[in-house]
């Protein structure tokens, strides 16, 4: 596929990294000639120097004849121009990077009138990702499936856990509950187990489970924690402003500190929350606001690395749930080194969102249809969900034991006229049903690519 990429600051490298592994070809339009030709050179895709806002510029880019061009600069407003452009053009989609909260609104109403086919918000994305952290402390990461009714967490196995040394047979039997755990990332390599797996310290478990059994399951492991309520932020970023957002109507309670008093005056004019204006890096205002006394301490500014200092300090300091914004998945090893295992990073969060519509857009066959793409296990797994409009030949009515899935490929849920199986070899996929599967590999379009 004919792939156009405005933009190759943090968001447009890590959509460029994943569709260039992916086998498609890329052209990456930046005026930034430095950024341009590293990238260039980094992922082997071919660079074009200019204004993705210039006509000229997105014709020498191939506009003309592209099937897709994806507008992430640090501009709203260009990025929106650059997408109508190139569909006058003759590029047949277009998918815009739009943070702007007014214009997100707006462009919900005029997305057909704008020429967009799709908008992403990666600040938003990565809010969202923060709020489901909240709601259930005792997962470093909470996706979910079936319209809410399946969750995916992911946790650490800590020295205490009665997990170590038990086979996944046996911890099934043991809790007698429904549940799977579908992968487990152990140092840098992910697993799809089997039954006879024995889980480790260290391991860092993705567990399937319905979404009315999460709480069981997470008391049943003896890592459950109460819910949150009191709330500390360190600063008031994009990413803030929209967790402030989704805050709105729950009973936590949130104290941002933000040295900005521009932004300050901005969020205690929008949100019912407690704003303070100083430096929140420093450790004497910390203490000052009640760090120690918090239940949770979200570190969201625009600087990893004073994320990565004030989130140390946190722990430290006895507070019972660290989240941390990071832009620089390359320290996703040393906060885990550290204990602090709920990391968010918006460029990974809309990766899910742009490689679901690419891969909807390969498969026309028209039997099933992606309806969620997640990254999971630091972005070295997928899960994917299915919605199976049709039946397909090889794999609708036979029982999953009898299938021959690749190696690395798990189907751990089936959604069947509102009925959620955590399935066993016995199930079946049938068409009308939403299938959830898992795959160490990546890079599945359909559903018929589990099969070898």
């Amino acid at each position: 596929m004919d792939i156009i990429i405005v933009g190759c600051g943090t968001v447009g490298s890590a959509i460029c990294s994943q569709l260039s592994h992916e086998g498609h070809n890329i052209t990456v339009v930046d005026s930034d000639a430095v950024a341009l030709a590293e990238l260039c050179n980094t992922y082997d895709v071919y660079g074009v120097d200019g204004s993705g806002a210039s006509i000229s510029v997105l014709r020498k880019a191939g506009a003309d004849k592209a099937y897709l061009l994806i507008a992430v600069t640090s501009s709203d407003e260009i990025n929106i121009l650059c997408c109508s452009a190139a569909r006058k053009l003759g590029t047949h989609h277009t998918i815009a990077r739009v943070r702007n909260p007014e214009y997100s609104e707006l462009m919900q109403l005029m997305k057909s009138e704008m020429n967009l086919s799709l908008t992403i918000n990666p600040e938003f994305y990565a809010a969202s990702e923060i709020y489901r952290m909240l709601r259930f402390p005792s997962a470093a990461k909470l996706e979910t499936f079936c319209r809410g009714r399946v969750e995916l967490a992911e946790f650490a196995i800590g020295p205490d856990s009665s997990f170590i040394g038990r086979t996944l047979h046996e911890l099934r039997s043991s809790l007698n509950m429904n549940f799977l755990v579908c992968c487990v990332l152990r140092g840098s390599d992910v697993i799809i187990p089997s039954g006879d797996y024995h889980i480790e310290e260290g391991d860092f478990l993705g567990v399937t489970v319905p979404e009315d059994s999460t709480r069981a399951f997470f008391k049943a492991a003896g890592i459950y924690r109460h819910r949150l309520k009191d709330i500390m932020i360190f600063g008031g970023s994009r990413v803030t402003y929209y967790l402030q957002g989704l805050l709105k109507r729950t009973k936590f309670s949130s104290t941002v500190i933000e040295k900005n008093k521009e932004i300050c005056r901005d969020l205690s004019g929008s949100f019912d929350c407690t704003v303070v204006c100083d430096n929140g890096a420093k450790q004497e205002v910390l203490l000052e606001e009640g760090i120690e006394r918090t239940d949770a301490f979200l570190a969201l500014s625009d600087t990893d690395e004073e994320n990565a200092i004030v989130s140390m300090y946190a722990k430290s300091v006895g507070v019972p749930k660290v989240i941390t914004l990071i832009n620089q998945m390359s320290y996703v090893d040393f906060f885990k080194s550290v204990g602090i295992n709920s990391v968010v990073s918006p460029k990974s969060s809309v990766a899910g969102y742009v490689l679901r519509y690419v891969r909807s857009k390969m498969n026309a066959s028209g039997a099933e249809e992606i309806e969620s793409l997640h990254k999971i296990m630091e972005g070295k797994a997928e899960a994917i969900e299915f919605v199976i409009k049709e039946d397909i030949e090889g794999l609708t009515g036979i029982p999953l034991k009898k299938l021959r899935p690749k190696r690395g490929v798990l189907v751990i849920c089936i959604s069947h006229k509102d009925q959620i199986i955590i399935p066993n070899g016995d199930d079946v996929i049938s068409k009308g049903d939403t299938v959830v599967v898992v795959a160490s590999g990546g890079n599945m379009s359909s559903i018929k690519d589990i099969l070898r």
